[in-house]
Formats: structure tokens, C-alpha cells, sequence
């Protein structure tokens, strides 16, 4: 089997074909910028599943986690339809990774074979300016491990 590229750029790619995503619009990693409409994915910590097998030796189990954030920078302020909107946006992309996941349509990744990719946190605003706003939904893959 090949070598995936690079995980997060895989995953940005993935999110990219959401048909809610603007590709017109900048799309980072670990970044977001201060002017509406952007997107990021940001990289959170993840667990590793380790065991200790009957000589000892720590090893890794097959199945594991990545966990993520998927944000956009909207435009945000006293205009509740323009905030709903926000919202409804991540609604949207919610249920395009449900979609995903019932079609089995994954990025590849390095660490091993995409099983799912589900949202472990609802929508929310996490981050409020005077005109724009940062909204999220943080999600985990799940994955067996190849190596």
C-alpha cells in the first residue's frame, strides 16, 4: 500500500469537498485569520491505544482515535438571521459527514484505514468580535491501525 500523504492536509482536502464549503474561500491549518469567510482544521490531542502484552512489550492496538477541529470565521453581530445562518452552516456540514460516513467516502490518512469520521461536539460559537465570529464542531476519526 502507499504512503498516504500528510493526514491534516487529507483531511483538509476531504472537508474541501463538502458542497457547503466555499473552495473559493482560505482554508488553514491551525489557523484562522481574522476576516470572514475563512475556514481551519485544527489538530487536538489524541489518545494513543496502547496495551502490555504477556512478555511485557507496550504495543499499540489496532483500533484508534484522531480527534480535530473543523472552524470558520463568519460574519457575527446583533443580526440574529445572520447568526442562525452560522449555525446552520455546521448543521449542514454535520450531516455531509454523516453522508460520508453511511457511503464510506474517507481522506486516507498515514496512520492506517479510515473506519469512521462522526462530530463528538455540536456546533457553537467559540469566539466572538465586534463584527466577525469563530464557530466549530470538533469531530474524532476513528481508524484501524496498518503498521
Amino acid at each position: 500500500m502507499p504512503q498516504a500523504a500528510n493526514t491534516v492536509e487529507n483531511l483538509r482536502e476531504w472537508l474541501r469537498t463538502c458542497p457547503i464549503v466555499n473552495d473559493m474561500q482560505r482554508f488553514g491549518v491551525d489557523y484562522l485569520g481574522s476576516d470572514p469567510t475563512e475556514y481551519t482544521v485544527y489538530t487536538t490531542p489524541s489518545p494513543l491505544n496502547t496495551f502490555m502484552d504477556v512478555l511485557g512489550n507496550v504495543a499499540y492496538r489496532d483500533q484508534q482515535t484522531l480527534n480535530f477541529i473543523f472552524a470558520s470565521r463568519d460574519s457575527y453581530g446583533s443580526d440574529t438571521l445572520q447568526n442562525l445562518a452560522n449555525l446552520g452552516f455546521f448543521d449542514d456540514v454535520m450531516a455531509w459527514i454523516y453522508e460520508q460516513n453511511k457511503t464510506k467516502n474517507f481522506p486516507e490518512i498515514r496512520e492506517g484505514i479510515v473506519l469512521s469520521i462522526m462530530p463528538t461536539l455540536t456546533q457553537y460559537l467559540f469566539q466572538a468580535g465586534a463584527d466577525s465570529g469563530r464557530y466549530q464542531i470538533q469531530c474524532k476519526i476513528i481508524y484501524r491501525r496498518i503498521n
